[in-house]
């Protein structure tokens, strides 16, 4: 077992970006547990040697009144020694068994699996408060600094020298500068596995369309093909889901401005904190790399990259959101002078993936939300009344009464009303809406 302090880490030469790290306990308890007390006496030596001694010489104490009783003693708390560590590391086996441990670029993450089937994040503990770090032949173990809640973390793996080497380019990073920090993105399991996802619940990946912004957000966003059961194309974002965006409600603000965590407010359950962004298109459309030359062919990526960096800087939507392009005159907008959208709706993936269907991918959920452009009249009137409102009246769709409709049902009404919203709005254009002019 090899000892790495913070000190001697930091100094380590790394030469590969990190990539994140799931960890989920796949060993069992007969193997972890003379592991995990093993690795004590080797972590620390002096401590385990001086109170297990202590233990077993106490019953010498009664040598001179019952020889017999202080030798019997001897193994009897050698016994309830053992018993005391078997129970202790069992009881720790189960939580690493219900746990995900993380690490990226927020720091060493604990994820639990809710009842709904959701991993969340529930604790994290930066970089800069680990302490030491031990490597072992299948496993890594590190210790934290006392203030943390994380305490000890236990990693497994058949590959521990590249899990020790993303954790030490991650510590070494979070000492740079905010602006030299690398942007999230996946590691290349996770983005295989996110693409997976998408081909199997949206359909076939005919075209990736690779969308960086000035800011390098690495985000690809791929197209899925109408077909005779799905008429319509489908956007899908691929990297959105590497930023983990916050949920304001568990945030306060102070006088000042500034955001900080409400831990009073943290008690009714976990959030999802990972999203990825999906549009649909008229069946006719072109998505091909040569159309790109054309404005009115790009601003749907662009919008859809907007939506990315917006969340990276702000908190995360809620369904039923929407994000304004006319929050002044001089701003410049992202939509194309050949629609009349200025504003875009947040909605599940109708009508492909129902609400609750999610990604569980490196130790995290990352949840699919739909984005929807919508015109001026329609954010004003989302804004007085709800989606569910603004679907009835500017799509005729009953979302309460067709719940309780059949899927096939649901499928043909919802991808009717969507793609309709769409075409209508993009024939005839209100520019002057769109671009309103200078007082």
């Amino acid at each position: 077992m090899r000892h790495i302090t913070r000190d001697e880490a930091l100094k380590l030469l790394i030469h590969d970006n990190p990539e994140p790290v799931a960890s989920h306990c796949d060993k069992s308890m007969w193997w972890f547990i003379p592991r995990a007390v093993g690795g004590l006496w080797v972590q620390h030596p002096t401590k385990m040697f001086a109170s297990w001694l202590f233990l077993l010489i106490l019953p010498l104490v009664y040598l001179e009144k019952d020889t017999r009783l202080a030798i019997i003693s001897i193994p009897i708390v050698l016994f309830c020694i053992l018993a005391y560590y078997f129970y202790f590391y069992r009881k720790l086996y189960k939580a690493l068994q219900l746990n995900t441990y993380r690490i990226d670029e927020d720091g060493i993450s604990v994820s639990i699996t809710t009842d709904d089937g959701i991993q969340a994040r529930y604790l994290t503990t930066p970089f800069s408060l680990i302490k030491d770090i031990w490597l072992a032949q299948k496993y890594i173990y590190i210790e934290t600094e006392d203030k943390t809640d994380i305490g000890v973390v236990y990693l497994f793996s058949d590959e521990p020298e590249r899990i020790l080497g993303n954790i030490v380019s991650y510590m070494q990073l979070e000492k740079k500068a905010d602006e030299d920090k690398p942007l999230p993105h996946y590691g290349a399991e996770e983005y295989a596995e996110v693409r997976n996802f998408v081909q199997e619940r949206f359909g076939k990946i005919d075209a990736v369309l690779h969308d960086t912004d000035g800011e390098g957000f690495p985000i690809d966003i791929v197209g899925i093909p109408p077909t005779k059961q799905h008429n319509y194309w489908t956007l899908c974002t691929v990297g959105a889901g590497a930023i983990r965006v916050p949920n304001e409600e568990y945030y306060k603000r102070s006088n000042n401005g500034e955001t900080t965590f409400d831990e009073t407010k943290y008690t009714d359950g976990f959030v999802v904190e990972h999203f990825e962004y999906v549009m649909y298109l008229p069946p006719d459309w072109n998505v091909t790399d040569a159309d790109l030359s054309k404005d009115s062919n790009y601003w749907y990526l662009h919008l859809l990259r907007d939506v990315v960096q917006y969340t990276y800087y702000n908190f995360q939507f809620q369904l039923g959101d929407t994000l304004s392009y006319n929050d002044s005159d001089s701003e410049e907008l992202s939509f194309d002078a050949s629609t009349d959208f200025f504003a875009v709706l947040m909605l599940c993936p109708l009508p492909d993936v129902p609400n609750e269907v999610f990604a569980n991918i490196g130790g995290r959920t990352i949840q699919f939300h739909q984005v929807v452009p919508i015109t001026v009249e329609e954010s004003d009137y989302i804004s007085q009344r709800s989606a569910a409102d603004f679907m009835k009246k500017y799509m005729s769709i009953d979302a309460v009464q067709l719940d309780d409709e059949p899927m096939d049902v649901k499928h043909k009404q919802y991808s009717e009303a969507l793609i309709s919203h769409f075409e209508r709005h993009i024939k005839g254009a209100n520019v002057v809406t769109m671009y309103p002019q200078q007082k």
